[in-house]
């Protein structure tokens, strides 16, 4: 199953809707969108507006390949998910976005081995075919907290068992 994300940005994402659902048509594999506010109707892919974040997180974790729009929290969730990743920024020229700040975001993922941005369309045939690998070298923000605190609380522990 391929997982497509398009955020909640009011503006419509046609270029990514439409690509992924020619993908669903050709393929025969299962393609499930969460559109958000996007006002494309794909005929051949799975759709929905919104969800539960923890029903997303699941269909993301399901998913063979995730496609996100290269927003922060869509990036990060993907990332967390531990499933391979292709960004397809939202682009201001199409009017899918007020401002190319998706770019930065996307080329981010990319230059970190992180995932595959892809900025035309028609390289999403093959870039699902042939998925990039999980990224390795990907660490959550949260991972150094969780470290500081639980080194504190083994420090605490030994200075305990003195």
């Amino acid at each position: 199953m391929i997982y497509v994300t398009l955020g909640t940005m009011f503006l419509d994402f046609k270029r990514l809707v439409s690509k992924m659902d020619a993908i669903a048509e050709r393929t025969g594999e299962r393609v499930v969108i969460q559109l958000g506010l996007s006002r494309c109707t794909p005929q051949h892919a799975e759709h929905f507006d919104f969800r539960p974040h923890e029903e997303l997180l699941a269909l993301q974790r399901g998913a063979r390949v995730v496609v996100a729009h290269a927003g922060i929290g869509a990036t990060i969730d993907a990332l967390d998910s531990g499933r391979p990743l292709i960004v397809v920024p939202r682009r201001k020229m199409y009017n899918e976005h007020m401002t190319d700040h998706q770019l930065d975001i996307a080329g981010a993922v990319s230059r970190r081995g992180w995932g595959r941005m892809v900025l035309d369309v028609d390289e999403l045939d093959e870039a699902c075919a042939d998925p990039p690998p999980v990224p390795e070298s990907y660490r959550p923000a949260r991972a150094p907290l969780i470290a500081s605190v639980r080194a504190l609380v083994e420090q605490v522990a030994a200075a305990k068992r003195r």
